[in-house]
């Protein structure tokens, strides 16, 4: 039994589908007249040189316009552009022989196709490579990337050529001997083409399947299926696969004594495989029809048949030593060349390392450079740092010593507030409720005491409002929160300005010295409204904020507003500047937003510590 064309079939069924418009001589022809074009977009003539390698039937031309198409790429082209380029490359490189070269360009685009999600992509090259690998005789890498393919076309449902894959995986096993496994992808792939109505694939998956048969002595299955193989190729003259199915049923034939029908199919062969050069099937059929001639005792039929199996035969030698030689030839200039560059690849790797080591010592230098700036850069850096942390030392104390300074003078003006308060209000109370007293002892016509009853009751009211005035303020017992509500209500009693107040402290205990500081920062915002804004509303909301640690006083007013980038103004103007020292002494934060016209916000944020945010009377 002749299995050598067999084993050609699947693997001419891949290309039938890799390159099945290879031979559009008209076509190609016209692509290359359009190129001519130098006015041609650069996406239209990236198209037309991928159309040309993809329909060129020519290796060598394939390579060349493919390589154009890798040339003109840009980094923004699509991929697939990429990938279909290397795999038109590497299996044009398979076709002329060049194996090795041929793997470099399909595994380059399997990575390709892989790192860009192009799953079909992959599993074309995945195919392309078992096929190489195939040609290399390398069976067991061959089954490796053939079930790589067949997994993904069947994740994809691409149904034909899942079929076109297993078809050629089944004869793979084939050639190994491993019929069980073989005839297992021959039944899948059958039903796959029926689906896809691909009759010439189901066609050649029968011829396959009946050498599975054959070889395991089911002659009835295999004969079964190379007839009907032979039935579905007639309509679509496909002469190549028919001559090969005739001369297996012919052997089939020999081998199980059917000796008439062994005659016929193997005529039919030898008359196809003349018709279309068919040397090793023409070969084949020869040496049968001898036989079966000599049988039948027609020596001179036997005779001239025995010659042309001769001439066949020796016409393949001839080819094949031919075919050896120049690979011969080739190998020796290779070889040949491969000496010369590996001289070449010598002197350059001599070169290398002079580079190298020269490159050695000029990065030791430099580093050695870079550590001793580095080292006096350091040493710079310390003794700056040395110096600015003795000036913030001595800043630090200045500052601590201005914030006891000024906590004491706002200690001072509260006693003395109060003192005077009291004194108006207990001294001078008490004289003016005496002198009104003895008023009340003359004459009352007179309009002398009249009027003097009236000046003593201004003077006493005057004096009552003042001593209010001065003891207004934060109360140990009743905290910062009691103190600016009194203050919010004494102001609104003259229904000049209307004043929103709210306050969110729950959470923050404020010691009482600091709770004073506070008290007038508001009243020094407050009074700068008053006498600056010519507002009718004004906001004042006192907030703590736990988890930023913040205390945040914010004054907004819908007065004339003022311009923030006049220093003189922001100084001394707007009464700022002692504002900013009690707001130094909380190592407080002022922002302010003012635009003429629109008014003003100021927003303060103090720094809460742990003496702020933990209420003693809470532990």
């Amino acid at each position: 039994m002749n299995l050598r064309k067999i084993i050609l079939l699947p693997i001419t069924l891949s290309f039938l589908v890799f390159n099945s418009l290879g031979q559009n001589v008209p076509l190609i022809d016209s692509l290359k007249q359009l190129l001519q074009n130098s006015n041609l977009e650069r996406s239209e003539r990236l198209k037309f040189l991928e159309e040309i390698a993809l329909y060129s039937s020519d290796p060598e031309e394939k390579i060349i316009y493919s390589e154009k198409v890798l040339e003109l790429l840009n980094a923004d082209d699509r991929q697939d552009f990429y990938i279909n380029a290397l795999l038109n490359i590497g299996v044009s490189y398979r076709l002329t022989g060049e194996l090795e070269k041929s793997l470099e360009y399909l595994f380059k685009s399997s990575e390709v196709a892989f790192a860009n999600t192009e799953n079909i992509l992959l599993a074309e090259s995945y195919v392309e490579i078992a096929t190489t690998y195939t040609k290399n005789s390398d069976q067991k890498n061959a089954l490796i990337y053939s079930n790589k393919a067949i997994k993904i076309f069947k994740e994809t449902g691409n149904f034909q050529k899942l079929a076109i894959n297993l078809l050629n995986t089944g004869f793979i096993y084939f050639e190994q001997n491993k019929f069980d496994s073989a005839l297992l992808y021959y039944n899948e792939a059958g039903p796959l083409f029926d689906s896809v109505n691909l009759t010439i694939g189901k066609a050649y998956n029968l011829g396959n399947r009946a050498l599975v048969y054959w070889k395991t002595g089911a002659f009835e299955e295999a004969e079964q299926d190379l007839l009907l193989a032979i039935d579905m190729l007639v309509p679509l003259g496909d002469q190549y696969g028919m001559a090969d199915f005739h001369n297996q049923l012919g052997n089939l034939y020999l081998e199980t004594g059917q000796t008439e029908k062994s005659i016929i199919h193997t005529q039919k062969s030898l008359e196809m495989a003349e018709a279309l050069g068919l040397k090793e099937q023409a070969r084949d059929a020869s040496l049968v029809l001898s036989k079966l001639s000599a049988e039948r005792r027609n020596f001179e039929e036997a005779y001239r048949l025995h010659q042309e199996y001769l001439a066949y035969r020796d016409s393949i030698q001839n080819e094949e030593n031919t075919k050896a030689m120049a690979d011969q030839r080739t190998e020796f200039e290779v070889s040949i060349r491969e000496k010369e560059i590996e001289v070449l690849e010598k002197d350059k790797q001599l070169q290398n390392i002079y580079i190298i080591v020269a490159l050695v010592f000029l990065l030791v230098f430099i580093l050695l450079y870079l550590l001793s700036r580095q080292r006096l850069i350091t040493n710079k850096l310390a003794s700056k740092a040395e110096r600015d942390q003795h000036e913030k030392d001595v800043q630090n104390l200045l500052q601590g010593q201005e914030k006891k300074t000024l906590q004491s003078m706002i200690e001072g003006r509260e006693k003395e507030r109060k003192h005077l308060a009291g004194e108006l209000h207990n001294h001078l109370g008490s004289l003016l409720a005496t002198v009104k007293m003895n008023l009340n002892g003359f004459e009352q016509e007179d309009q002398r005491i009249n009027t003097l009853h009236q000046l003593v009751d201004q003077v006493y009211n005057d004096v009552r409002d003042m001593s209010h005035a001065l003891n207004m303020g934060v109360s140990e017992d009743f905290g910062l929160v009691s103190a600016l509500q009194e203050l919010v209500d004494h102001l609104s009693q003259s229904g000049k300005l209307k004043i929103e107040f709210n306050a969110a402290v729950t959470d923050c205990f404020i010691p009482f010295e600091q709770e004073i500081v506070l008290y007038r920062v508001v009243q020094e915002l407050v009074s700068n409204v008053l006498k600056h804004a010519q507002a009718t509303e004004m906001t004042l909301l006192l907030t703590c904020f736990e988890d930023e640690q913040l205390l945040n006083i914010m004054v907004a007013d819908n007065g004339q507003g003022f311009d923030t980038e006049n220093a003189k103004v922001k100084a001394d103007g707007m009464g700022l500047h002692s504002l900013d020292g009690m707001v130094s002494s909380l190592h407080g934060e002022m922002e302010i937003d003012s635009q003429a016209g629109k008014g003003t916000t100021i927003n303060i944020d103090f720094p809460l510590d742990d003496a702020m945010t933990e209420n003693p009377l809470t532990q």
